[in-house]
């Protein structure tokens, strides 16, 4: 009976050790999670941590003086130039490809521009309103471009899943019972395995089916009038900074993966089309994307596998040239 239960034992870990070859020899798909050390909050605001080397959905990063996302190869700026301050969410950081190969630094490169990518995880449009009067006065009124990536979960103004636990709490001992029965047990052995392991991620991604899930999870945030109310406002704020310090100021919105994969069927796009009455309201350009992805031929490529949201390097690929083809960052 040892025997048995011993040998089956040593199956199963066989089995899993060369599923995770598997998955990961092919890129079947990519893992998730950040390394949370390399962020703090201010003000209620994750930012993160200056120079530093990390890694987030399994691929290389790194962050300048400033903690904004830059090249993996020797990067300055030119300091004779005017900046454009780039402000978005995990898909403006581009997380899952390398910086190369993100819209940023595709537009970067093409452009030979300043572009300041300050977008981290979780960010949202109370973080862009910050963000943009915090940077407009540290890099002392150079800026005089602002180009924000809008996704469909920047109408909620907390901060991200990746960040459930919160930063500036000190970190205080427990007992063995505390730690395990008091603490979200399964949580954390997601947040672990799911930055670990490719295979858990594929088998999780294949259960749970996050692409339609996350969709229907956000859409219900649409439905609250108070979600709309706060989104206006800071949109409105930054319309309003923005036009008072005389900054040109873009607003770019991109889908969800569900919404791309069913072709924009009318059903599906109840967001945007709030998002689009609050800006018609405010007298504000919107360049909704949506229909660019939606008309691409394989618009599942778009997208990271089993991902709801961020992008492939094919999708960045089409995001650049649509800020090219619309003069947005010129």
């Amino acid at each position: 009976m040892k025997k048995t239960v011993l040998i089956n034992f040593f199956v199963i870990i066989i089995f899993f050790i060369f599923a995770e070859i598997f998955t990961r020899a092919f890129n079947l798909i990519e893992l998730q999670g950040a390394d949370k050390n390399i962020y703090y909050t201010e003000n209620e605001i994750i930012l993160s941590k200056k120079n530093k080397s990390f890694k987030i959905f399994g691929k290389n990063s790194k962050t300048d003086e400033y903690g904004f996302r830059i090249p993996l190869e020797k990067f300055s700026y030119k300091k004779d130039k005017a900046y454009t301050l780039i402000l978005g969410d995990s898909v403006t950081f581009g997380v899952g490809v390398e910086e190369k190969d993100s819209f940023v630094g595709l537009l970067r490169k093409e452009l030979k521009k300043n572009l300041l990518n300050t977008a981290i995880m979780g960010h949202n449009v109370k973080s862009y309103s910050y963000l943009l009067e915090k940077n407009y006065s540290k890099f002392e009124k150079r800026i005089d471009k602002v180009v924000i990536f809008l996704c469909l979960n920047d109408i909620v103004s907390y901060q991200g899943v990746a960040f459930k636990e919160d930063l500036n709490k000190p970190k205080i001992k427990k007992n063995f019972i505390e730690n395990y029965l008091k603490n979200d047990i399964f949580f954390k052995l997601n947040i672990f395995l799911r930055e670990k392991s490719a295979f858990f991620v594929l088998l999780k991604s294949l259960i749970t089916s996050p692409v339609r899930r996350h969709y229907e999870y956000m859409k219900i945030l649409y439905e609250k009038e108070n979600n709309l109310i706060l989104f206006k406002s800071y949109i409105d704020k930054i319309v309003k900074f923005s036009k008072y310090n005389d900054i040109e100021t873009e607003f770019v919105l991109l889908p969800y993966k569900h919404q791309v994969v069913n072709r924009c069927k009318k059903e599906y796009l109840k967001p945007q089309n709030k998002i689009k009455k609050i800006f018609n309201f405010l007298n504000v350009k919107l360049h909704d994307y949506t229909f660019n992805f939606c008309d691409y031929e394989n618009n599942e490529d778009l997208f990271l596998s089993y991902d709801p949201v961020h992008l492939s390097k094919y999708g960045h690929r089409l995001v650049s040239e649509l800020v090219i083809s619309n003069n947005i960052i010129k």
